[in-house]
């Protein structure tokens, strides 16, 4: 018997994340089937005007199935988290990072050819990270714990090394700790604290307001009270 009360995962929030890896499968497979060096065409080549376009390009391309393996388990579980816990910002964040991730690299990245997800991916966890540090609030501090615990091997990535864009890990972090700052603010509905009225109001032995009266006024209160007494 089905349990009509279990939580259920509202599929359609995650349709952005899976079509983008479904997009960057349907590219690997033409890449590998047709026997096409997309690197070598739409990669991104630093300082090259030529090569502008492969800011939007360069991260639907993978060297090879690892590569587009790795990249795809990680953009899947961070997908998931961003796109299922923070609808109000995943979309716009998401772009925000897509296109400084390849700024970054277009600018200061070494010179070569620089394909992949990777910088992206960094970009999301970052952003997951850093977030609840920005709004500490439960949930969003909750959050970052599990991408931490889920994804702490990730720095080893940002370390430099030979034939690994590591530039895009690390423009991609930057722009994930931006995305994090400037969306602060874009509170979602579930994350909206709550005034709780207490049940028993607090006793003070001074009135509130008594400071921010003067003294005529509360010789009035005095009298006041003291002719309620009388009667």
């Amino acid at each position: 018997m089905e349990n009509v009360n279990s939580p259920k995962i509202e599929w359609k929030r995650l349709t952005f994340p899976i079509g983008f890896l479904a997009i960057i499968w349907v590219v690997h497979l033409i890449k590998v089937l047709g026997g096409y060096d997309l690197g070598l065409y739409f990669g991104l080549k630093p300082l090259s005007v030529p090569r502008l376009s492969g800011i939007l390009t360069s991260p639907l391309i993978h060297g090879d199935w690892g590569h587009l393996f790795g990249n795809t388990l990680s953009f899947a579980g961070l997908g998931f988290f961003l796109f299922y816990f923070y609808r109000k910002i995943a979309l716009k964040s998401f772009f925000l990072i897509y296109l400084m991730t390849g700024v970054g690299v277009w600018l200061f990245g070494k010179n070569g050819f620089h394909i992949g997800a990777s910088g992206i991916v960094y970009g999301m966890a970052a952003l997951l990270f850093w977030i609840g540090i920005f709004r500490r609030n439960v949930r969003s501090i909750a959050i970052s714990l599990v991408v931490l615990t889920l994804y702490s091997g990730m720095f080893y990535g940002l370390l430099p090394k030979e034939k690994i864009s590591y530039e895009s890990h690390i423009a991609g972090a930057i722009a994930g700790i931006f995305a994090a700052y400037y969306y602060k603010d874009d509170i979602e509905a579930e994350e909206e604290k709550r005034e709780e009225v207490p049940e028993h109001p607090k006793k003070y032995f001074l009135p509130r307001d008594v400071f921010e009266k003067t003294k005529f006024e509360r010789w009035q209160d005095l009298q006041k009270d003291q002719a309620d007494d009388e009667l």
